[in-house]
């Protein structure tokens, strides 16, 4: 097993640049996760992110969950980009790195406009909160002048299409921002507190499906039958969706609650959408849930 700290990561960053300086010209995948690399290491992986200011970033894919980089990692790595875009790089995972909404104002700024190329961002196991959230969405929308009210067609549309905001603590506030975005295909809200209250207040945004977003998980999020049930009446409903055809194919709802009437309102829903998987719990029929609290 790898244990590459920041002396190792400067170790790291020397070989890659000299092998990228003997004239290899083919962008290089790079998982460091669960590596200490911490704050003190992004400043030599700073060195292979934007490396070159001419062809970009060395890297085409970069893993760093679970390396402890902290809002100063985050900052740093903003920092390089900024000064010379990484070009080329389509994949970060920033997951699990104890990022607060402080570094996801940061990242924002450099979101907007130095990761050209970066169509999938997991930022899971953050505590961005809502504001964070709201920040990072808004720099995807102002990467192309991306979002749910400009044409469903125009070609202005973030390359961003893949966004993990699992256990993020975004709440309503940033689900409702990430839901409204016009690029995104894939978004993963999982665990993130959104609750029956939620449930309610985005059940409007996903009438008759959506516009863009193929997969979409909203699991773990504790709300009630009787939401879950309004959220799945309001895919199905497409009587106000007639200026799209909703390209949503997964819907992830496991971890609320899920019965019979639920049962229902999916049947009525795949009468609308026969092509769409919803993933859920195993139906509770009515008295059980109390029999197993006995």
């Amino acid at each position: 097993e790898c244990n590459i700290g920041p002396m190792g990561m400067n170790s790291l960053a020397r070989i890659i640049i000299s092998d990228g300086s003997s004239g290899r010209s083919k962008r290089i995948r790079l998982s460091l996760a669960s590596n200490p690399i911490t704050s003190e290491g992004c400043q030599s992986l700073s060195t292979i992110i934007s490396a070159n200011p001419t062809n970009g970033s060395l890297l085409s894919v970069l893993e760093l969950s679970q390396c402890s980089l902290g809002d100063n990692g985050i900052k740093l790595l903003s920092s390089a980009a900024l000064s010379s875009p990484c070009t080329g790089l389509a994949v970060l995972d920033l997951s699990e790195n104890s990022i607060t909404e402080e570094g996801a104002n940061t990242f924002s700024v450099s979101l907007a406009e130095a990761w050209p190329d970066l169509n999938e961002l997991k930022l899971a196991k953050n505590n961005l909160r809502e504001d964070g959230v709201v920040s990072v969405i808004s720099a995807l929308v102002q990467r192309n002048d991306a979002g749910i009210d400009s044409s469903i067609e125009s070609n202005k549309n973030s390359s961003l299409t893949s966004l993990d905001l699992t256990d993020t603590s975004c709440r309503v506030k940033g689900a409702k921002a990430a839901l409204m975005t016009g690029s995104l295909t894939t978004l993963r809200l999982f665990n993130n507190k959104l609750g029956s209250d939620g449930f309610r207040e985005i059940a409007p945004l996903l009438e008759g499906g959506h516009p863009s977003i193929v997969n979409l998980d909203l699991g773990g999020n504790s709300a009630d039958e009787d939401s879950v049930i309004i959220l799945l009446n309001s895919v199905a409903n497409t009587s106000q969706a007639s200026n799209f055809l909703s390209k949503l194919l997964l819907l992830e709802i496991g971890g609320n609650k899920f019965g019979e009437k639920a049962m229902e309102a999916l049947e009525n829903l795949k009468k609308v959408w026969p092509k769409l998987d919803v993933a859920h719990d195993k139906p509770v029929q009515e008295g059980e849930e109390e029999e197993a609290k006995d």
